[in-house]
């Protein structure tokens, strides 16, 4: 057997064993090879880093926000608004038309009409004033189910230049109108009420009637009935709201028997905004210009969008020289976060976890759904016994940047280590290779299940992994000093 494929093999056997949670303190003795034939070294390789501004970032979220702050750290200023359309249930049902409210002339009456954007969490002043405005938006421009919006979406694509359901107000988080102890209560819904004209509601009700089949399913109600509306940050600054609930009421009232008498009764009909139809929030980030600054010796994570962490591997000095040939076993980073002297309670906090991933996967890693392998994308989470985000071994990826390298550049192992580079020079130059060792830390959002193990406890699966949308920021450590340090072990067979 060649004897670099058994070295692979010999590594790769090490690796499993690590991940064991078995007793296997006897089996080592057994069945791997003697140290007279096999030898590890460990080398610390400096890594160069930068912040980069990202525009964008996929919006697949059906959790939107709202509001515009500005981090008192970095000064940075984000402004989030959203656009969202609204769901109707299967087997949507009215009363009939004839037992509904009209008027003399036989038209129907809705006494009232609003969307109502629910939220548990914000960020910022709960007194601070900012102002909505909430326009509709047109069923000829429907956003799409197929179709990947980004954070930069324009609204104007799709909002109604015919519409006159236009409306503005102001609003707090907090509602002054109630008492203390409602609004700090468990059971009290926060939310944002936007009245819309009551003949919206109305008009609404008459195209059931007329048309019912426009309300069999969301598609049907979306294109032909009401394709949603865009929720725009029209002023102030202060406060940023999470919503993951919205709702458009009709509220109308109908004849019905009770007791035997003719009597008239409140109804109400209720859309959602959830995750069977779309959400996009839009992102508008100001960041000073020094948060991007190559020279810093220091780089940022920022969300939502904003700042991501691009890393330059260096796998010439990896695997140059006596290493070419070297199976790389073990390799480790760790990214600190500084701590300000700033103890505001508006600070941001520090992304709570972290995608490392090639930078040509930057974008598609999410449009496509992925999850991390530990091969070319890995994920953490933020220690804050560490006060570091750590990655203990992405030596999968070093060893396949290595192969890829190889095989596009046409280098054999037999090659002298100045022909290895001349290949190399001539690869690297293409325009479609500039990005071949370069990594990103991306601030994301996990989503995980709850599997039942075989013991009858259960345990939580990594489902999706989004961008974070939230407000998060982190000062780590990094910059063109070789800062961080990667922490490479060897294994080679003993000449």
């Amino acid at each position: 057997m060649n004897k670099h494929l058994l070295l692979s093999l010999f590594a790769l056997l090490l690796a499993s064993l690590a991940a064991c949670t078995d007793d296997t303190g006897t089996l080592g003795g057994d069945i791997m090879p003697s140290n007279n034939f096999v030898e590890t070294s460990a080398q610390v390789f400096k890594v160069n880093s930068k912040a980069i501004g990202v525009d964008s970032v996929l919006a697949n979220t059906s959790t939107c926000y709202l509001g515009s702050i500005i981090d008192p750290q970095t000064r940075a200023k984000t402004t989030c608004d959203f656009l969202a359309q609204f769901n109707i249930f299967e087997n949507f049902a009215l009363p009939a038309r004839t037992s509904m409210v009209q008027d003399d002339n036989g038209n129907l009456i809705a006494d009232s009409c609003d969307i109502r954007i629910y939220f548990d969490s914000y960020y910022g002043d709960s007194l601070a004033t900012m102002k909505l405005s909430v326009q509709e938006l047109d069923t000829a421009k429907v956003m799409k189910e197929n179709v990947n919006y980004y954070t930069n979406i324009d609204p104007q694509d799709f909002v109604s230049t015919t519409s006159n359901v236009k409306k503005e107000l102001t609003y707090t988080v907090k509602d002054l109108a109630r008492s203390e102890s409602v609004n700090s209560g468990t059971t009290y819904y926060r939310s944002v009420v936007v009245k819309l004209p009551a003949a919206y509601g109305a008009w609404m009700l008459e195209k059931y009637y007329q048309h019912p089949e426009y309300f069999k399913n969301s598609y049907q109600f979306i294109h032909h009935v009401c394709p949603g509306f865009y929720f725009k940050t029209a002023g102030g600054i202060g406060s940023m709201l999470q919503t993951s609930m919205m709702a458009m009421n009709v509220y109308f009232r109908y004849h019905t028997t009770i007791a035997g008498k003719d009597s008239i009764v409140d109804g109400m009909q209720r859309m959602g905004a959830t995750e069977e139809v779309l959400q996009n929030t839009r992102v508008s980030n100001k960041v000073p210009a020094e948060m991007t600054d190559p020279a810093n010796e220091y780089t940022y994570l920022k969300s939502p969008s904003g700042i991501f962490t691009e890393l330059t591997l260096p796998i010439d000095e990896i695997t140059a020289g006596e290493h070419y040939t070297d199976s790389i076993s073990g390799a480790s980073i760790s990214f600190r976060r500084f701590i300000g002297n700033d103890n505001s309670a508006y600070n941001l906090p520090a992304p709570a976890a972290v995608l490392l991933v090639r930078k040509k996967e930057m974008f598609s890693f999410f449009e496509n759904g992925k999850l991390p392998d530990s091969n070319t994308s890995y994920f953490t989470l933020f220690t804050t016994s560490k006060n570091a985000y750590q990655f203990t071994n992405i030596s999968r990826l070093l060893t396949i940047i290595k192969q890829e390298r190889d095989a596009g550049a046409g280098v054999e192992v037999s090659d002298t280590e100045e022909q290895r580079q001349a290949k190399y020079a001539a690869w690297e130059a293409k325009e479609e290779n500039k990005d071949w060792n370069k990594l990103v830390l991306i601030p994301v959002k996990p989503e995980y299940s709850s599997l039942a193990t075989s013991t009858g406890s259960s345990t939580n699966v990594l489902q999706r992994v989004r961008n974070e949308l939230g407000l998060s920021s982190a000062k780590i450590e990094g910059g063109p000093g070789g800062n961080l340090k990667l922490n490479v072990v060897y294994t080679k067979f003993k000449e």
